[in-house]
C-alpha cells in the first residue's frame, strides 16, 4: 500500500494517483426528498412557530388588562412546546432538570432570605423563561438541517428587505419604509427599543430595521447567527456572500463583533482548504465594504467605549465595572441586591452573568451559567455553533428578554440528533410505494431493533432510500459485468458469511450473459468496532480461493490507521479511541492501560498479525473503476479530477462530498457514513448500514439494469 493517512496525524504529501480520467459528465436530475416522519413534522412545526414568533413577530406585544405586556413570542412558543408532547415524546436530561432546580433554589434562597428588597415577579419570570431548557426533542439529522436551513433562508429574505430599505431611502426617503410604530397601536408594540436609528448621529439616512425587528442591532445579530449556521452546517458560497453583505448593510456593529469573536472557532472546525475559501469570501466582502465607506462609519463610534452613557460603554464597559465593584463586598458571594433590583431603563444593558451575580449572588451566577453551558453543549449537533450561541448570549443578550432566551432554546437546547431516527421512521411510518421495494432480506418482516452504539453524523436532507433510490439511479453501466458491492463490515464476520451465501445464491440464479466472472467489491473498514476483525480478514482471505468470482477490496480509513500504527507513523491512541481496541482484542492483544504502553502494544500486535493479513492490508486498492461505476471507501472531493484526488478525501471525506452534486460522470459507490439502510442521491450510493451497530450488512447488485439491494442480519 502506498503512503497512508492516520486517524491522529496530518495527511502525508505526495499520495499515490492510480485511476484513469473520469468519463464525460452526465446530466443528472434532482433527488426527490425522503418524506419526513410524523415526529420530524411535529419538531419542525414547533421550530417554525418559534421562528415566526421570535423574528417575524419580534416587535409585537400582547397587552395585559392590568397594564404592561407580554412579548407575543412567549405565549406562542410556550404553547407550541406544551402541545408538542401530544405529537412527540419529549426527552428529559436529569442534569438539565437537577441543574435548573439547584440554580433557582439558590437564587430563591438569596432572594427571600438575604436580599433587602426584591421583585417576586422578576424571579418568577426568571424561572419561567428558562424552564424550557429542561426538555428537548430528538429529531433526525436531516430534519435538524431542514430547521436550520429554514432559519438561514428566512434571514436571506431579511437581507433582501434590508437592501430594499436602503434603495428606498436612497431614491425616496426612509419615511417611505413600512413602519410598525405607525401601522399598529402602541399597546401592541414592545417599547424601549430604538426602532428608527440614524447611520451617524445627525445623518438623514437611517439604519435598516427590516421592518419587524425591534432595532437594527438585533437584525445584525440574527444575520450573524445565520451566517454562523451557514458556516458550520452548509458552507454554500453564494449564501455566505449574501449573509456577510447583509451583515455589513445593517450598519450595526454587534453582529460584526459576534462574528469577529467566534470566526476562529467556526473556521477552526473546517478543513484548511474550506477555511481559506471562507476567508477569501469574507475578504472580498470586506474590500467591498471598505470601498463603500462602511469602516469609516463604524470607526466614528469606536470612541463610544470611553464615554459614559454611550451605547457601547453601557453595553460592554459598565457591566464589567459594576460586577467588579459588587464583588468587593464579601456578601456578594452568596447574597445579591434582590431580584429585579439592578439599575434598569435608559441604555442599561446588563450581561446575563452580571445581572444574576448582582441580584442573586456569585454562587447562583456560577451555578446558573454552568447549567446554561451544559444545556447548550451536551450532545450539541454542532459544538462550534453552540459556542457562537453562548458568546451571543453572554455579551450581547439580556437575562430576561424573551427573544434572547428563546433563541437559545430554539437554536441551542431544544433539538438533538436522534441516534435511532431511521429505525423510528421505519417502525412508525412504513413507506408505501407503487413500485416494488427491492429485495433486502425480508426487511419488512423484521421487528425493530436497538442499536448497541450510535452511528456517526447522518447524511444531508434530500437523500433517498429503498425503491426511490432504485428509481433514481436508473440502470448504471457495469461494462457488461455482474458486480456485487458490500458496505462497511467492521468485524461482523457472521453477517459477512450470511451475505456471501446470499450472493452465491443470487449468482446461481443469474448464470451467463455477462462478460467475465462475477465481481465482488468490498468497500473498506473491515476492522475495528465489531467483535471479529482478525477473524473477518481470515474469512476474506479464505473466500478468495473461489476462483469463479473476482474478489476486489478497497482501502478504508480504519485499515489505514492500523497500518500507520504498525509502521510507527501514529501513536495509536486515536485509532484506539475509534474502535482499534476491539481489533487488538481480536488478535489476542491486551489494551494498553496508559499512554506509555502503546509502544509495547505495537510490538505485541506486530507479532500477532499474520504475514498474510499484513500483506493484504498493504495491498488494498484506493478505488476501483468499472464501466460507469467507481468504488471508493468514503467518496470524492467535488470538482477535483479523479487522478488528483487525495488520500485524505478518498478515506475520510463526508460533508463536502455528501452535500454537493457529484460531477465526475461516474456513479460513486461508497461507504463510511452509515445509516440504517442504503441511501443516495444523483451520482452516488452509500452501502454502509452500520453493521457493527445495527446488525445489518448491505450489498448492492449491479448488472446493467436497475440495481438490487441485498442484506444480511
Amino acid at each position: 500500500m502506498a503512503r497512508s493517512l492516520t486517524l491522529d496525524g496530518a495527511p502525508p504529501q505526495g499520495m499515490e494517483r492510480v485511476a484513469r480520467d473520469p468519463a464525460e459528465r452526465r446530466p443528472q436530475s434532482e433527488a426527490p426528498a425522503a418524506p419526513p416522519s410524523s415526529e420530524d413534522k411535529a419538531v419542525f412545526a414547533i421550530f417554525v412557530v418559534g421562528l415566526i414568533g421570535n423574528i417575524v413577530l419580534q416587535k409585537i406585544a400582547w397587552p395585559l388588562k392590568a397594564g404592561g405586556f407580554v412579548p407575543l413570542v412567549l405565549p406562542l412558543f410556550v404553547a407550541a412546546i406544551a402541545l408538542g408532547p401530544i405529537l412527540i415524546r419529549p426527552k428529559f436530561d436529569p442534569v438539565r432538570i437537577g441543574g435548573f432546580f439547584l440554580a433557582f433554589l439558590v437564587a430563591a434562597f438569596s432572594t427571600f432570605f438575604l436580599a433587602p428588597r426584591y421583585s417576586a415577579s422578576s424571579l418568577m419570570l426568571f424561572a419561567a423563561l428558562y424552564a424550557p431548557f429542561m426538555i428537548y426533542y430528538e429529531t433526525s439529522a436531516a430534519n435538524y438541517r431542514r430547521c436550520m436551513n429554514l432559519f438561514v433562508s428566512l434571514m436571506l429574505g431579511y437581507v433582501g428587505v434590508t437592501l430594499a430599505q436602503h434603495l428606498i431611502q436612497l431614491t425616496i426617503s426612509w419615511r417611505a419604509w413600512p413602519n410598525l410604530n405607525q401601522l399598529l397601536p402602541a399597546a401592541w408594540l414592545i417599547p424601549d427599543y430604538v426602532y428608527i436609528q440614524p447611520i451617524i448621529y445627525g445623518s438623514r439616512y437611517m439604519k435598516p430595521n427590516a421592518v419587524t425587528f425591534l432595532e437594527v442591532s438585533l437584525l445584525s445579530q440574527f444575520i450573524a447567527v445565520a451566517l454562523a449556521v451557514e458556516l458550520s452546517l452548509f458552507r454554500r458560497p453564494i449564501r455566505l456572500i449574501v449573509l456577510a453583505s447583509g451583515l455589513l448593510m445593517t450598519m450595526a456593529g454587534t453582529g460584526a463583533l459576534l462574528m469577529a469573536l467566534t470566526l476562529p472557532v467556526l473556521l477552526g472546525r473546517m478543513r484548511m482548504r474550506n477555511a481559506i475559501v471562507m476567508l477569501g469570501i469574507l475578504l472580498v466582502v470586506c474590500v467591498i465594504a471598505f470601498r463603500l465607506g462602511w469602516f469609516d462609519i463604524v470607526s466614528t463610534r469606536m470612541d463610544e467605549y470611553k464615554h459614559n452613557g454611550t451605547s457601547a460603554n453601557m453595553r460592554f464597559i459598565l457591566p464589567l465595572e459594576r460586577l467588579l465593584e459588587f464583588l468587593q463586598d464579601p456578601r456578594g458571594l452568596i447574597a445579591g441586591i434582590g431580584a429585579g433590583q439592578i439599575e434598569k431603563g435608559g441604555s442599561f444593558i446588563w450581561w446575563p452573568f452580571v445581572k444574576v451575580a448582582i441580584e442573586y449572588g456569585l454562587v447562583a451566577a456560577i451555578l446558573f451559567y454552568g447549567w446554561v453551558i451544559y444545556c447548550l453543549f451536551r450532545n450539541a449537533p454542532q459544538r462550534a455553533f453552540a459556542f457562537v450561541l453562548i458568546v451571543w448570549f453572554s455579551f450581547e443578550g439580556t437575562l430576561l428578554t424573551a427573544h434572547n432566551v428563546l433563541s437559545l432554546v430554539m437554536f441551542g437546547t431544544l433539538l438533538r440528533i436522534a441516534p435511532e431516527d431511521v429505525v423510528r421512521r421505519r417502525d412508525r411510518e412504513p413507506r408505501s410505494s407503487p413500485v416494488p421495494v427491492p429485495d433486502s432480506g425480508e426487511a419488512a418482516a423484521r421487528p425493530s431493533r436497538r442499536r448497541s452504539a450510535p452511528l456517526p453524523e447522518p447524511v444531508p436532507a434530500g437523500d433517498v432510500s429503498g425503491a426511490a433510490l432504485v428509481r433514481l439511479l436508473g440502470t448504471p453501466d457495469t461494462g457488461g459485468r455482474l458486480i456485487y458491492a458490500i458496505g462497511d463490515l467492521h468485524g461482523r464476520v457472521d453477517l459477512f458469511d450470511r451475505l456471501i451465501a446470499r450472493i452465491r445464491d443470487d449468482i446461481a440464479a443469474h448464470p451467463g450473459g455477462y462478460e467475465g466472472k462475477p465481481m465482488v467489491v468490498l468497500l473498506g473498514d473491515y476492522i475495528d468496532r465489531g467483535p471479529g476483525s482478525a477473524q473477518l480478514i481470515d474469512r476474506i482471505l479464505a473466500v478468495r480461493d473461489d476462483e469463479t468470482i473476482e474478489w476486489r477490496a478497497v482501502l478504508g480509513n480504519h485499515e489505514d490507521a492500523m497500518v500507520a500504527f504498525l509502521d510507527a507513523r501514529s501513536s495509536g491512541q486515536s485509532w484506539g479511541r475509534h474502535g482499534g481496541l476491539s481489533t487488538l482484542a481480536s488478535y489476542g492483544v491486551a489494551a494498553p492501560e496508559t499512554h506509555e504502553d502503546w509502544d509495547a502494544t505495537r510490538e505485541q500486535l506486530r507479532a500477532a498479525v499474520p504475514a498474510t493479513h499484513d500483506a493484504w492490508l498493504r495491498a488494498l486498492e484506493h478505488y476501483i473503476v468499472q464501466g460507469g461505476l467507481i468504488f471508493v471507501h468514503a467518496g470524492l472531493r467535488p470538482g477535483v479530477p479523479l487522478e488528483k484526488q487525495r488520500m485524505k478525501d478518498i478515506l475520510y471525506i463526508r460533508e463536502e462530498f455528501l452535500s454537493a452534486p457529484v460531477d465526475g460522470g461516474l456513479l460513486v459507490v461508497h461507504g463510511h457514513t452509515p445509516q440504517d439502510e442504503a441511501y443516495g442521491a444523483p451520482g452516488r450510493i452509500c452501502l454502509d448500514s452500520g453493521a457493527y451497530a445495527t446488525g445489518v450488512l448491505t450489498a448492492a447488485r449491479f448488472d446493467g439494469g436497475p440495481l438490487k439491494l441485498l442484506t444480511s442480519r
